[in-house]
């Protein structure tokens, strides 16, 4: 793979954030399919919330198969890493945050430019 370095570095690259989550089987009175649908409703009232989200996207787990799956994904893009650090700000990020790690077994995060 050859790379035109020069091309590459002047390109605006828009920073991704994605992340996954497994969630606690029961937790306050709600099952893990109640459980990832509320913390999906959380989730997409985010956007509405907070500008510098370019694009959004959650997702509840529909595999049944042999694997180790997560319960609930996002993926989500911003201009640059100096915006998504502006999102991880607002308050109303920090208490879906909050609520997410009170039901969470694991969580895994990926970010990258593209």
């Amino acid at each position: 793979m050859v790379i035109n370095w020069g091309s590459f570095l002047t390109q605006k690259l828009m920073y991704t954030h994605i992340v996954l989550w497994k969630l606690k089987e029961n937790d306050n009175g709600m099952n893990r399919t109640q459980l990832a649908q509320e913390v999906k409703r959380r989730l997409d009232e985010l956007p509405s919330h907070i500008p510098e989200i370019i694009t959004y996207e959650t997702g509840i787990n529909v595999g049944d198969y042999s694997a180790s799956f997560f319960d609930v994904s996002l993926v989500s893009t911003f201009e640059n890493k100096d915006t998504f650090w502006a999102y991880t700000k607002y308050p109303v990020h920090d208490e879906v945050v909050a609520y997410i790690q009170s039901i969470q077994e694991a969580e895994e995060i990926v970010d990258y430019f593209n």
